[in-house]
């Protein structure tokens, strides 16, 4: 489980990744939409980079203040390999969408919320491990945006039902 078998880099590296699966997933998802659902979706994958950026800026901090700490091993391939099946796993699970999801509206954005709850999940897991309070503090500021898009998602669905 994410709480303990992970270190602060590494959790950091998970979530990095999973963001960028997440700018994919929608980025890929507004190549495929227009309208309302498209601006969403590439706000969404813009939101997703903040995010990422954001990770990655206190993945280096925390690395400057772990000077003697070699994290070489997390860009190894077959580590980051790792990190990248996690993600998708935990958050796009193996049921992943067919590459004409965006064909169809409805189970394009079903999908989006079920991903971006099970997001929810996983960042208030490692909340609840992490141990460094700025982590901390990001981590709920990222919870807020993603319950943000599952709720901006729920109000597309029903427009469209």
């Amino acid at each position: 489980m994410i709480e303990g078998d992970f270190n602060g880099l590494e959790v950091l590296k998970i979530a990095i990744t999973m963001e960028e699966e997440g700018m994919q997933f929608y980025t890929q998802g507004a190549s495929r939409t227009q309208g309302r659902l498209k601006e969403f979706l590439m706000h969404a994958a813009g939101q997703e980079r903040l995010h990422k950026e954001a990770f990655e800026k206190l993945y280096d901090k925390l690395m400057k203040e772990k000077q003697d700490f070699d994290d070489t091993y997390l860009f190894d391939e077959q580590v980051e390999g790792y990190m990248r099946m996690f993600a998708q796993n935990e958050v796009f699970k193996k049921d992943a969408p067919k590459e004409n999801a965006f064909d169809d509206l409805k189970e394009a954005v079903c999908y989006a919320i079920k991903a971006e709850e099970t997001t929810i999940e996983l960042y208030t897991r490692m909340y609840t491990g992490a141990k460094y309070a700025e982590m901390k503090v990001m981590l709920e500021k990222m919870i807020q945006e993603e319950e943000e898009h599952v709720e901006y998602f729920k109000q597309l669905l029903e427009d469209i039902n």
